[in-house]
């Protein structure tokens, strides 16, 4: 007697639950009975949860393996989807079966081995990769379709700091989902946020967290990742702005495990979708918006300011040195010194370098602006007449601000540019998606730094001259070199210097009792040829 086998595929936990692969099992005993022969166990095979889409599968990898050893004389299926999803692997595997004198036996296809019959058998193979596709998209556009209209929440894993309650769909009790404040979790998140409006980095919060015995999400470690803090501290969520179809799923290129034999998915990572095609829902607020804004703003301090984690050289001035043409400057050592260089050079490679701005020897530049400030904050008489100055003057904060008004506007042309070259057909759209989503992200860190700004020069308290004496710091003793980083991050905003000039902004905080923040013009100072330096 002809030994027979079978193969089954589900492709969700969902359909697990639901046990078709016992519903696949029921109708394939049946059909090998009618036929006349016996099935033996150990010619059953199966994978139970596993995309259509991936022909790399464990019960397909053996089914295959002893198709070449010709274990068994016919193979029964449910249907040629079960076999794959794509046609391309329907026919490799298929033929592979064929080639080794195996019969297949669809219950729900067109079998034979006539043209005809084998013809009709292919296209059926195709619709069941057709009917893939178009499920998939019924179905994304439907929630599409129904979160539009109704403003509410479908189907969803809750934000940390959330509870989700899924739609009832008829009854009395009928409702749409929606979210709620879980508030043991919800303090967690105000914390953090709070902890990074205080200037503390990332890495120092994770620290905090583990002190506090603050678990993750899912509490699956012990310790909080710095992507997913990353991820939290930048989602508009907790403050009421929520959006649904914000990504989409896409092949995971760089896989976290790449030596792992099987993946039950293809899509194992999600790209954002242009921010027009975003869906904006409310929901209750965790952290309020002005605290949300000063986290974005201390977030692009934080980044500006890291070290790096440089330990073979030190830069006092990292993340605060610029040049003249507008471009940073980054610490190089070369044979046996350091220096603080254009990044012109990196930037523009591999077209030719447009600034040729000589390298700053970085012990002589950090000694002169630590220097410099030393002597700042140890005269009040020079303190003043610097605040004397900047206040007949536009602070640095009203050209930061007008600056990031011209950049948006240039946004927008570019933009328009944008459009009108996919308009005319002559940009695709996948390039138009991806600029116009790159341009969005630029775009929203400069409204959150302009919000910020606005808001401090619309709240700012006028502070008497004299004021400004009982904000001077007085610096005795040998600081440290993290202790001079730690005050040059509090006091300077940015550096501009050549090998003959260096030009230094800074903010001088006044102590009061509502803890004003004046905003000091910058001191300029000009470096002699022995190095010293001097006051205008």
């Amino acid at each position: 007697m002809k030994k027979v086998a079978i193969y089954m595929r589900v492709s969700t936990a969902h359909q697990e639950d639901e046990e078709t692969i016992k519903s696949q099992y029921m109708e394939l005993e049946a059909r090998i009975l009618a036929d006349g022969y016996v099935l033996s166990p150990d010619l059953i095979y199966k994978d139970d949860g596993w995309s259509g889409a991936i022909i790399k599968r464990p019960g397909l990898d053996d089914l295959r393996a002893d198709m070449q050893s010709k274990k068994f004389d016919i193979l029964y299926f449910y249907d040629r989807g079960r076999i794959s999803r794509k046609y391309v692997h329907q026919e490799i595997i298929l033929g592979e079966a064929k080639d080794n004198g195996i019969e297949c036996i669809s219950l729900h296809d067109i079998n034979g081995t006539s043209t005809e019959e084998v013809l009709m058998g292919s296209v059926m193979g195709i619709f069941h990769e057709y009917e893939r596709v178009k499920i998939a998209e019924r179905m994304r556009i439907g929630k599409v379709r129904k979160v539009r209209e109704n403003k509410k929440l479908l189907g969803y894993n809750p934000k940390f700091g959330y509870d989700y309650h899924h739609r009832v769909k008829t009854g009395p009790d009928a409702k749409e989902g929606y979210f709620s404040i879980n508030e043991k979790q919800a303090e967690i998140v105000r914390q953090i946020f709070n902890w990074i409006a205080e200037g503390k980095s990332k890495h120092e919060v994770k620290r905090l967290l583990v002190d506090a015995d603050m678990k993750p999400p899912k509490g699956l470690r012990e310790q909080w990742s710095s992507s997913t803090l990353d991820r939290l501290v930048r989602d508009t969520t907790y403050m009421g702005k929520h959006y649904y179809n914000k990504s989409e799923s896409v092949e995971t290129k760089k896989p976290q495990n790449p030596d792992k034999e099987y993946r039950k998915v293809v899509k194992g990572s999600r790209v954002q979708r242009p921010k027009e095609e975003w869906l904006a829902i409310d929901v209750p607020i965790i952290v309020e918006p002005s605290l949300f804004d000063k986290v974005q703003v201390q977030l692009g301090i934080n980044k500006r300011l890291n070290s790096r984690n440089n330990s073979k050289n030190k830069y006092l001035l990292t993340g605060l040195i610029k040049c003249p043409c507008g471009c940073s400057r980054a610490g190089d050592p070369a044979n046996g010194s350091a220096y603080y260089r254009c990044t012109d050079r990196l930037n523009k490679y591999p077209l030719p370098r447009t600034c040729y701005e000589k390298g700053i020897n970085v012990t002589v530049l950090d000694s002169l602006v630590w220097e410099n400030i030393k002597e700042l904050l140890a005269n009040p008489t020079l303190v003043v007449r610097q605040a004397q100055g900047w206040q007949k003057s536009a602070s640095p904060l009203e050209r930061r601000s007008d600056e990031l008004k011209n950049r948006l506007k240039a946004f927008d042309d570019e933009e328009v540019r944008y459009v009108k070259a996919y308009g005319k057909g002559t940009m695709p759209e996948k390039i138009y998606k991806e600029v116009v989503q790159e341009l969005n992200e630029k775009r929203e860190a400069l409204v959150y730094e302009l919000n910020a700004i606005e808001a401090e020069l619309m709240n700012k308290t006028p502070v008497p001259m004299e004021q400004l004496v009982d904000g001077v710091v007085k610096l005795v003793g040998k600081l440290s070199f993290n202790d001079k980083r730690k005050v040059i991050e509090k006091l300077v905003t940015s550096i501009v210097a050549t090998k003959e000039e260096i030009t230094i902004w800074g903010l001088l905080p006044i102590p009061t009792s509502e803890q004003v923040v004046l905003n000091v013009n910058h001191w300029h100072r000009r470096p002699t040829k022995r190095r010293q330096i001097y006051p205008f």
